[in-house]
């Protein structure tokens, strides 16, 4: 039986072995936990090293510390940790291979796979995982389920002792391989005393790697090696040779493709060119270079033209800067792109010429200038060049920055109507201008016994001036408002009388968009108003505080220098400039 292979229903349990009992380690005496300690486990064996056997005895003599000298931090026996405990979640892990026979197989008679031997300290199982590889054809991953496993027909199980770097390991009949460990697994044995052997590198599966080599792209284009076909569209698939020409005073794209020695011919439209939009001159085909000229010899009423009797154009004949005469029509071949070009150097060995220009009479003529139609009668000249850029209605665009930069700032104005009719003459308006938009709104102020109600006289809207023309417009700005100002407003017109307080602070602060007379127009209104005292307060301290420094200085440089001396008098004058 000892001649038996490993395998299972080959193995035979111990006859020898009757008690399966496992003894318990911990107990209560005399209402006090214990520890019995045991040299045997499952079946009365003997446990491993790492077994509490090999643990230091205990003093049979001992005596009770506390008694003498009061309790102590430390435990007066030795604390006891379990083996599960000891080495919970440590596994020895080695990396190993193994060779797999192949059978009627034309490629490949061994295959070599790689696996993982994992070793688990706290119950002595192990296991074999093998990592998954892509498009491997065979079922991978967990090859040996984690259990005890016999080392020998005499039922003695595998330790971590049975494994090193640089051995063989049987288990159910498969020779492994052991080549490399972890760190931890490294380190562990060495802590053991075991020397660890040298780290061996992995085979390589031969299979694996002829079908990695099959499946590489080349990265150049390799020379032409007979006529199959199967293998030139294997090849040359998606692979055209693109040549610009020009026929009959138009422009034509020149494809020939390598995969089946066939040309297309396209034609190259361009906008508004007048000719039918037929993109394909030639479709796809074998083109022979003299299809009139046959052998007497050929029977042409019944039989068509062959390979045989018939030479097509070959990558040979077409070159930069000649014709090719194709079906009749003479193609000249002006330039080719950058693929082509590689071909010729690297398969061919030949380097095709630069391009040549086009004929001018090639060119695309100039396009047509716009103009903007002229004014309609409805919508104002915005709407009219918008509605002129497209076939349907669009509105003008607005400027989105000036809209939020001045949204919703207003400047207003006190108005009143400068009319001939007596009626009209005490009607106050209130004219305010976005600055988002520069649009105008005019609103009519309630008089009492006037027999009008207040509202708006005239809604947002650009407001044209009378002296502008319809087709380019010239609007109100707020350069044209200031007290004394008069406004047309579609022949209704307006004397600006005030305005407010922001009008005059926005003027000011935007001084470079408003001449000095409208500028001195709003301060001196606001100035009779008594708006602006508190300006009038801080220029008055201004300019006291420079008098007040000028004194200073000319009692100064007098005092220096003497009233009549002439340095002095002109150090006064220099600086009486310098603060003028």
């Amino acid at each position: 039986m000892a001649n038996l292979p490993l395998l299972p229903g080959y193995t035979f349990r111990d006859v020898s072995v009757k008690d399966y009992k496992l003894p318990h380690k911990l107990d209560i005496l005399n209402g006090f936990p214990v520890v019995r300690d045991t040299n045997y486990g499952i079946g009365r064996r003997l446990t491993d090293t790492a077994s509490v056997r090999y643990a230091k005895g205990l003093d049979p003599v001992e005596y009770d510390v506390s008694s003498i000298y009061n309790r102590v931090p430390c435990y007066t026996y030795r604390q006891f940790v379990p083996h599960h405990a000891l080495f919970a979640q440590k596994c020895l892990r080695f990396k190993a291979f193994f060779c797999q026979e192949v059978i009627k197989s034309p490629d490949e008679r061994y295959r070599v796979r790689h696996v993982d031997i994992i070793y688990y300290l706290e119950d002595d199982t192990l296991c074999v995982i093998e990592p998954v590889v892509k498009n491997a054809g065979f079922q991978q991953g967990k090859l040996v389920k984690r259990d005890k496993i016999s080392k020998n027909a005499k039922g003695d199980l595998f330790t971590w002792k049975d494994f090193n770097v640089g051995i063989d390991v049987h288990i159910y009949g498969v020779v492994y391989r052991i080549v490399d460990c972890d760190p931890f697994t490294r380190e562990f044995l060495t802590s053991q005393g075991i020397d660890v052997g040298e780290k061996e590198s992995l085979p390589a599966d031969p299979y694996t790697e002829q079908r990695d080599a099959k499946c590489e792209i080349p990265t150049e284009v390799r020379r032409e090696a007979g006529d199959d076909s199967r293998r030139r569209f294997l090849e040359y698939d998606r692979m055209v040779l693109s040549f610009d020409a020009t026929w009959n005073g138009d422009r034509y794209r020149v494809m020939y493709f390598l995969a089946d020695n066939t040309v297309a011919i396209r034609e190259i439209h361009k906008p508004n060119d007048g000719k039918d939009p037929v993109a394909m001159l030639l479709k796809r085909m074998r083109v022979p270079k003299d299809w009139q000229s046959l052998p007497s010899w050929h029977p042409s009423i019944y039989m068509e033209y062959g390979d045989l009797e018939m030479k097509y154009c070959t990558p040979q004949d077409f070159k930069v800067g000649e014709a090719i005469l194709i079906f009749g029509r003479r193609f000249l071949l002006h330039d080719c792109d950058a693929f082509t070009r590689k071909y010729y150097s690297n398969v061919l060995g030949v380097s095709q010429p630069d391009a040549i220009p086009i004929l001018d009479r090639m060119k695309v003529p100039s396009p047509v200038k716009f103009e903007v139609p002229p004014c309609t009668t409805l919508g104002t000249p915005e709407n009219t060049y918008s509605n002129s850029l497209s076939f349907t209605s669009m509105s003008p665009k607005k400027n989105v920055i000036r809209h939020l930069m001045n949204f919703p700032k207003k400047l207003r104005y006190s108005a009143q109507m400068d009319t001939a009719y007596p009626e009209d003459e005490d009607r106050n308006f209130v004219l305010e201008y976005s600055l988002s938009d520069g649009t105008i709104q005019i609103n009519e102020i309630e008089k009492r016994n006037s027999g009008r109600q207040e509202g708006r006289f005239l809604s947002f809207r650009l407001i044209p001036k009378p002296s502008a023309r319809k087709d380019n417009p010239e609007y109100y700005t707020p350069q044209d408002f200031f007290i004394g100002a008069r406004i047309n407003v579609y022949n209704h017109r307006f004397v600006i009388t005030g305005a407010d307080l922001f009008v005059y602070h926005y003027v000011e602060a935007n001084r470079d968009k408003f001449c000095e007379e409208v500028r001195d127009n709003l301060r001196n209104y606001f100035f009779q108003q008594g708006m602006l005292q508190d300006d009038v307060d801080i220029e008055t301290k201004k300019i006291q505080e420079r008098e007040d420094e000028r004194k200073l200085f000319v009692d100064d440089v007098i005092a220096k220098n003497g009233e009549d001396d002439i340095n002095a008098n002109k150090c006064i004058d220099k600086k009486f400039d310098d603060w003028s």
